[in-house]
């Protein structure tokens, strides 16, 4: 109680000034040695920008990772690619999720109706945006959209960091669901 009562006084005695150049907690803990290498040591963040790293072959992500599946013209990329299969059955929920995705991220430059059409082109730089209803988009696999929606091509930007796994697979069925109405 002694020296509480002694630290309130020498305290309750300093003007603003030297109040204020007392020492922080971070001020406090550099001046401890074996602390000062961990206040000025590099972070290592390697889930980060610029490069992640992706998740070790064999393993189970907890929260997000996903294994790449990089678009390139190479005949084993392009087999590995066009050999992937949608897992999420075509059901009204799931055609729902898909348009609900669709809306939010396609309709702005493919149209509502999957036609190229959408309201950001008209006006803009963007020279042209493919339908997603000619025989070519048709012909592209479950596996070639998915990959395209996550990854981008041409100056289509990537949707993989907006657009979650399972919600990819969603928007196949809503853009395949699109196809089969158009024909």
């Amino acid at each position: 109680m002694l020296a509480a009562a002694a630290a309130v006084l020498l305290l309750g005695g300093c003007t603003r000034d030297q109040w204020q150049r007392l020492p922080g907690p971070d001020e406090a803990v550099k001046l401890v040695p074996i602390f000062t290498t961990m206040a000025h040591g590099l972070a290592v963040q390697p889930y980060k920008w610029p490069t992640p790293r992706p998740p070790v072959p064999g393993t189970v992500p907890v929260s997000g990772g996903e294994a790449p599946t990089p678009i390139t013209n190479q005949p084993a990329d392009l087999a590995r690619i066009n050999a992937l299969r949608n897992p999420v059955q075509v059901t009204a929920l799931s055609l729902e999720r898909g348009r609900e995705r669709y809306d939010i991220y396609c309709t702005p430059c493919h149209g509502g109706a999957g036609d190229g059409q959408g309201p950001v082109p008209t006006g803009t730089n963007i020279p042209w945006i493919p339908s997603l209803l000619t025989p070519i988009a048709r012909s592209h696999s479950d596996g070639m959209l998915y990959a395209i929606a996550r990854h981008g091509r041409g100056l289509m930007p990537a949707y993989g960091d907006r657009l979650r796994g399972e919600d990819r697979w969603h928007v196949v069925n809503y853009v395949r669901q699109l196809q089969g109405a158009a024909q």
